[in-house]
């Protein structure tokens, strides 16, 4: 009875731990003028080159569970998912790995380290009228981030 309890505990941990991963992509896909990828790990294997807004991920594929991307198309949209991702990064703990504010731009990175030796990076670049981010899960490093941001 002791084992079958630690068993129901352990993959009740597992699944929140898996929604967790996921939480930005579905909090954030059905929002009004905001635009949301959401990659597995099964087609980034199959994609020799893996490129979004200026990153390669090419490098760091086979390191990665999923990757998540969500643009806005709209000030009001932009606000919301902004607002929203610092909520989540907050709530759930997030580490903040570096911040920049240029001009009314910010650019931030977050991480997250979840069971299992895996790490869920967020990267937040945010204006008044536009809000990106990039959400990368998986057994990666911090060199492997700034080989992806080139850095």
């Amino acid at each position: 009875m002791k084992r079958l309890t630690l068993s129901l505990i352990a993959a009740t941990l597992l699944t929140l731990g898996i929604a967790a991963q996921e939480m930005f992509t579905s909090k954030f896909g059905n929002v009004k003028d905001v635009t949301s990828v959401f990659i597995s790990k099964s087609l980034l294997n199959m994609m020799p080159d893996v490129k979004s807004n200026g990153m390669d991920f090419a490098s760091v594929a086979s390191k990665l569970d999923n990757i998540q991307i969500l643009d806005s198309e709209s000030a009001a949209a932009a606000n919301t998912l902004k607002d929203g991702c610092r909520r989540i990064i907050d709530k759930e703990g997030y580490e903040n790995l570096m911040n920049v504010n240029d001009n009314g731009e910010h650019t931030g990175i977050y991480m997250k380290e979840f069971a299992g030796g895996k790490k869920q990076y967020v990267m937040i670049s945010a204006d008044k009228s536009e809000t990106s981010v990039i959400v990368l899960t998986g057994r990666l490093t911090l060199q492997d981030i700034k080989n992806v941001i080139g850095q």
